[in-house]
């Protein structure tokens, strides 16, 4: 029995760095995404992801991106730790950024298409990150993925993190 949610498969071949969808959704601030992670019960799917950028005067941005009620086909991409997908906030015409996903690796027709909700950046103390039973299958799976606490009011959500 499968344990992870609904999925997304591609029809055709997917070239590694192609561009392949936008996880896209409503722009929360702070306070609405930490009511809304809040009001969750625990059967509740979690499709908020904060992304935090880090700037080069030191500076964090978070942007919080909720495709619950408006989205796309990206909130169906499920986790994996082996992902065929990265996600990168890009511009386009705006300072919100937009969550693009590439193709990580040459993806084969009929594949599962995934990508790694933590962002690939670990580097979390142990103590700032609570952990999600992981079902992704994956020969390298941990069985967990981490969400961070947030340390403003304790509201957990996935992180992601670049530098730029």
């Amino acid at each position: 029995m499968q344990r992870h949610g609904w999925g997304l498969r591609t029809l055709e071949f997917i070239a590694k760095g192609r561009f392949v969808c936008e996880y896209a959704g409503e722009v929360l601030g702070f306070n609405e995404a930490r009511r809304r992670i809040q009001a969750q019960t625990s059967k509740d799917s979690n499709y908020i992801i904060a992304v935090r950028e880090h700037l080069h005067n030191g500076q964090v941005m978070e942007t919080f991106v909720d495709p619950t009620y408006i989205g796309n086909v990206g909130r169906f991409l499920n986790h994996s730790c082996e992902p065929n997908l990265f996600m990168v906030p890009v511009r386009v015409d705006s300072m919100v950024p937009r969550l693009a996903l590439f193709a990580a690796t040459d993806i084969s027709a009929g594949e599962e298409l995934s990508y790694d909700y933590s962002g690939r950046f670990h580097n979390l103390p142990e103590g700032n990150t609570l952990k999600k039973p992981c079902y992704c299958g994956s020969r390298t799976c941990t069985s967990f993925f981490t969400f961070e606490q947030q340390q403003k009011n304790g509201v957990p959500a996935l992180l992601n993190s670049w530098q730029i």
